[in-house]
């Protein structure tokens, strides 16, 4: 294997010396490409909008209703304020949002297929670019509304620009500010240090090693932080001023703690499964260090295939590490496993390594859970229905996008800084803001609201006070407001969201006045009598809400990974 990896070492030739075959093999791969591209439309459009999508959405609002208060990894809103002014739901906002996604993963492809060109040849680049695009990961969430797909844009741009800048002031000069904007677009570009070190050394290299290159070298690296400083300065200058103060606690927080050899949210068992889902780039690319070192090539294009490669180290150190962070992390590693690539598809040609990468494509469609998107409508429209004018609410991911969410993004590494203390608990927050309205689409609050046992990813008193406040109202809504056992006395309630409540069911005595069904009564926040002398009884929030006529969705309300 080693003698065929360095006998196979491709130069890329010029494009009129390319022979007949390997012109028709590149056709084939291309037109492989194209097709995984038709194959991934349906994705786009009707995969369910996931959890990191509704909160990435609900930022959007905030900015445009001039609330959004935290300029760490926000700048994804700026570009999509429009958005929310449309008809529809929110969900339909972020369908037509991921076609914007959509470019960014074509920019990143063109930047794959370009620089492993530079390092193999035409025909062996856009199969390192299909390669990419087929693996499961990236199929399903290659377009997904994160800042994942932008930040692996901007950066496989820099690098690309940075590779064949040719030294020239003006390609460095837009490599570093692409790779700046990325810089505040998310912390994880630090992630792709290597890959630009690679570079560097190799361009220095191939240019002589030459004084004057440092310098350029060292203005590229002082652009991008410049670049980054101004980006940072403007997007803070049009947010909302004060406030954020305990986000950005929670994120720098959470950024500091990145880092970690241990696996804390069970994310590393994702790469056995890329493994096994995606063999036609995971066997290259853990493979590609073999290829690299053992090749005929020039040393310095070793250690920038190298530099290329090491970002697929951090699944074995970085904690977020769940299927959507492999479109981030995997277009450098796919140009490093170009010398891998090559050799399979001298071996056994490149249009069938196409034709099977465009067959794993199609079985993942083909295996695609069942979209829940239309429950994810459903739920918006209702909420909408119900309050007009939207409420404060907790959930888990802000899926009433443009109604305000009133406790964290409850991801497992928000979470783990919550229970730290970091950020404020629900109850607290009940303390200062009127929260009536529970969306209960995840399993941790469904286990807090709904059963007696402990929550151990919830604070204690949060879970003694969700419990005591809201209660089912129709499918995922729980609202404010208590059910009052017949014949059991009076009980003593802390009212928590205030307002005006309305009897539902059955008579009640509220701090010795009597009310019948349909009655209203405003409670203040504090303890109050109630009782239920002639049967059980319901007290609910709101003045005479309509429960809403459809059947609720059925659970689940989202697709897995």
């Amino acid at each position: 294997m080693s003698v065929d990896i360095a006998r196979a070492w491709p130069k890329l030739a010029p494009s009129n010396a390319v022979p007949s075959g390997q012109d028709r093999a590149r056709r084939w791969v291309l037109a492989a490409l194209v097709a995984v591209l038709i194959l991934q439309l349906p994705v786009v459009f009707l995969r369910a909008i996931n959890w990191d999508e509704f909160y990435h959405y609900s930022l959007v609002v905030k900015l445009a209703k001039g609330t959004l208060d935290l300029p760490l990894q926000t700048l994804y809103t700026q570009p999509f304020v429009w958005v929310t002014a449309l008809p529809g739901a929110g969900v339909d906002h972020v369908i037509l949002i991921r076609i914007f996604m959509l470019a960014c993963e074509l920019v990143a492809l063109a930047c794959i297929a370009g620089m492993a060109a530079r390092f193999t040849d035409r025909t062996t680049g856009l199969l390192c670019a299909l390669a990419y695009l087929s693996a499961s990961f990236i199929f399903r969430h290659g377009t997904s509304f994160r800042f994942d797909p932008p930040a692996a844009a901007l950066l496989m741009g820099s690098a690309w620009l940075f590779t064949s800048s040719h030294m020239r002031a003006s390609r460095l000069a837009l490599a570093a500010i692409l790779a700046g904007i990325s810089t505040v677009l998310t912390i994880k570009t630090v992630l792709y240090a290597p890959v630009f070190a690679g570079i560097a050394w190799m361009v220095w290299t191939e240019r002589g090693r030459r004084r004057a290159d440092l310098v350029r070298l060292a203005a590229l690296a002082v652009g991008v932080v410049v670049c980054a400083g101004v980006v940072y300065l403007l997007h803070a200058a049009s947010l909302a001023a004060g406030g954020g103060g305990q986000a950005e606690s929670l994120f720098s927080n959470a950024g500091r703690s990145m880092f970690t050899l241990s696996d804390p949210f069970g994310y590393r068992r994702f790469i056995l499964w890329f493994a096994i889902s995606s063999p036609l780039l995971a066997i290259p690319a853990f493979l590609a260090p073999f290829a690299i070192w053992r090749s005929n090539s020039a040393t310095a294009h070793k250690i920038a295939l190298t530099g290329l490669w090491l970002p697929l180290t951090t699944l074995f150190f970085y904690q977020n590490t769940a299927p959507y962070y492999y479109v981030f992390m995997m277009p450098p590693v796919a140009v490093a496993a170009s010398p891998l690539m090559a050799v399979l598809a001298r071996r056994y040609g490149a249009a069938l390594i196409a034709g099977a990468m465009l067959a794993c494509a199609a079985f993942v469609l083909a295996t695609e859970p069942e979209s829940t998107l239309a429950r994810q409508r459903q739920i918006q429209q209702e909420a909408k229905r119900l309050f007009p004018d939207g409420v404060a609410y907790f959930d888990s991911c802000a899926m009433l996008g443009s109604f305000p969410k009133a406790n964290v993004f409850m991801t497992p590494w928000v979470l783990s800084m919550y229970r730290q203390g970091i950020g404020a608990s629900m109850e607290e927050t009940m303390t200062q803001r009127t929260v009536p309205l529970l969306l209960n689409d995840d399993a941790v609050l469904g286990e807090a609201v709904a059963s007696e046992g402990d929550v151990s990813a919830l604070l204690p008193q949060d879970v003694v006070a969700l419990r005591d406040t809201y209660i089912p109202f129709w499918g995922p809504f729980w609202l404010a407001g208590r059910e009052i056992s017949g014949g059991m006395g009076a009980q003593t309630w802390n009212v928590r969201v205030p307002g005006v409540y309305t009897v539902r069911e059955g008579r009640v005595v509220i701090d010795g006045r009597e009310f019948a069904k349909g009655d209203r009564v405003t409670l203040a926040r504090g303890q109050h009598r109630l009782s239920a002398p002639q049967g059980d009884a319901r007290l609910v929030w709101g003045d005479r809400l309509a429960v809403p006529a459809s059947v609720p969705p059925q659970e689940p309300y989202f697709m897995p990974f």
